[in-house]
């Protein structure tokens, strides 16, 4: 059986997220930039400095399968603003937080194994349980051109509610799924 478990990654943690990054799967997905690395690397060393990437706004998660790293997440929790578009306000709890997800299994050894659904449902029932029970709503925004994503997210229980476009950051202008699941 296998037991995913989830924290929050530390500086021994670097140069694995860091060979994720540079993955060709993770790569076209995911923010390689220096001031993506820069964050992560400021949120490894606690903070201590102000981010100028999203304002320091993600929290960096570890998942591991029987104690070996295999997948990072970032985390933020969305705050209604003048910069949030309509389509995310329109599906925002009501009740709650809503909390925005991005996911990747980086380690090349877990790819194939049909991990991500459980991973992702796992996910967000510790962040509910372990970090913020207000947590009942979660958003995450897979790529127009990576369907495989879709359909995995699907079966970790969110569901399709609205397309956009990125206003902001390196994957502007990209067009995108806004998919949600809501806990009870």
């Amino acid at each position: 059986m296998l037991d995913i478990t989830f924290r929050k990654p530390t500086l021994d943690d670097k140069e694995i997220i860091f060979s994720w990054l540079d993955k060709p799967h993770v790569h076209e997905f995911w923010d390689n930039s220096i001031d993506h690395r820069n964050d992560i690397n400021n949120f490894l060393e606690g903070r201590v400095t102000p981010s100028n990437y999203f304002n320091g706004i993600f929290t960096y998660w570890m998942g591991l399968i029987n104690n070996e790293p295999f997948s990072f997440l970032l985390t933020s929790e969305i705050i209604i603003n003048e910069d949030i578009s309509e389509v995310w306000k329109n599906h925002m709890s009501k009740s709650g937080k809503t909390i925005t997800i991005d996911f990747c299994i980086g380690n090349e050894k877990f790819l194939g194994k049909k991990l991500a659904s459980p991973t992702l449902e796992a996910f967000t029932k510790f962040y509910y349980e372990e970090v913020d029970e207000k947590a009942n709503t979660f958003f995450i925004d897979p790529d127009e051109n990576n369907p495989k994503a879709k359909h995995v997210y699907k079966k970790a229980g969110f569901k399709e509610v609205a397309n956009f476009a990125f206003e902001k950051g390196v994957f502007e202008g990209n067009k995108a799924s806004l998919m949600m699941k809501k806990l009870s």
